[in-house]
């Protein structure tokens, strides 16, 4: 048998009021902060629908620094990177880092995951989401390099590339992501189009303000094609999208932004309503665009 003395007794209660005044601040603080993120996100929602577009992209406490050979290959060899002004390059670089961090790189068949290979796949899909507040694309964890086309088990033919939704995994073949950005202007980029379907699907299932305006927009611009049939036919005929794109909504977005993103002068030009919605669906608002 234990006996406590009345000395006991006091610290123990004293504890066990601490412990609940404790749990009492926290559930206050966690309610609080409820409130405050809920007015917040309704002021937000409102901006939004006015103006179709986040009302901020960049609040970092801590910005990530690339090394030194990282930050040379994107001045060397990243175009969009090289376009922009002095703060967004810093913010550009941190987004890299970031997602160089927490994505998953594995060369296939001896192919090796060098500090080009980190960054230039990592650019292109910080490129697409610039415009957006998160920017990690969380339906990618892993991603696949191989270093020319591969053979796919699943359907046994070869790809050049692929996005695995199940596995949260993109697969890229070197050789063609590489042509991607060789010719800047002819509308095929490897990374652009698997990127694209990544955010397209990772966009349907996230609840963030950019996914938001991505799929919504998305929606406008499919019914836009859908019923303007003069619109429709003159995008067909002109063969400015190739006829790919028309296979299912996915590859229609994937070839739209390699379009978009490749050709911007001559896209507004000839197609300006689609062209806008692009711009829309990506908030961007960068030289060129």
């Amino acid at each position: 048998m234990i006996f406590l003395t009345q000395n006991d007794k006091y610290y123990i209660g004293t504890i066990v009021v601490t412990i609940l005044v404790g749990v009492v601040i926290f559930m206050v603080f966690v309610f609080i902060k409820r409130v405050v993120m809920s007015i917040v996100d309704g002021l937000e929602m409102m901006y939004t629908f006015f103006t179709k577009r986040p009302a901020f992209i960049h609040l970092y406490v801590f910005i990530k620094k690339m090394k030194p050979e990282q930050i040379r290959i994107l001045e060397e060899q990243f175009t969009f990177y090289k376009r922009l002004d002095e703060k967004n390059k810093l913010y550009f670089r941190h987004r890299v880092a970031s997602f160089i961090d927490k994505k998953q790189f594995i060369g296939k068949e001896g192919f090796l995951i060098s500090e080009q290979v980190q960054v230039l796949v990592s650019a292109t899909a910080v490129m697409l989401t610039f415009g957006f507040r998160d920017f990690m694309i969380e339906a990618v964890e892993h991603i696949i390099i191989y270093p020319t086309q591969y053979y796919s088990q699943l359907n046994k033919q070869y790809h050049k590339g692929e996005f695995n939704t199940r596995l949260k995994t993109l697969v890229l073949s070197w050789d063609s992501f590489i042509d991607g950005y060789r010719i800047e202007d002819d509308k095929l980029n490897l990374g652009i189009h698997e990127f694209a379907h990544a955010i397209h699907f990772n966009s349907i299932y996230q609840e963030d303000i950019n996914s938001i305006i991505f799929i919504d927009t998305f929606n406008e611009l499919r019914s836009l094609i859908a019923e303007d049939e003069f619109l429709k036919n003159r995008l067909i005929t002109s063969e400015y999208l190739r006829d790919y794109a028309f296979t299912n909504d996915f590859e229609l977005l994937a070839v739209i932004l390699e379009t978009f993103i490749e050709t911007p002068l001559a896209f507004r030009n000839q197609f300006p309503v689609v062209y806008y919605k692009v711009r829309q669906m990506l908030n961007f608002n960068f030289p060129s665009y």
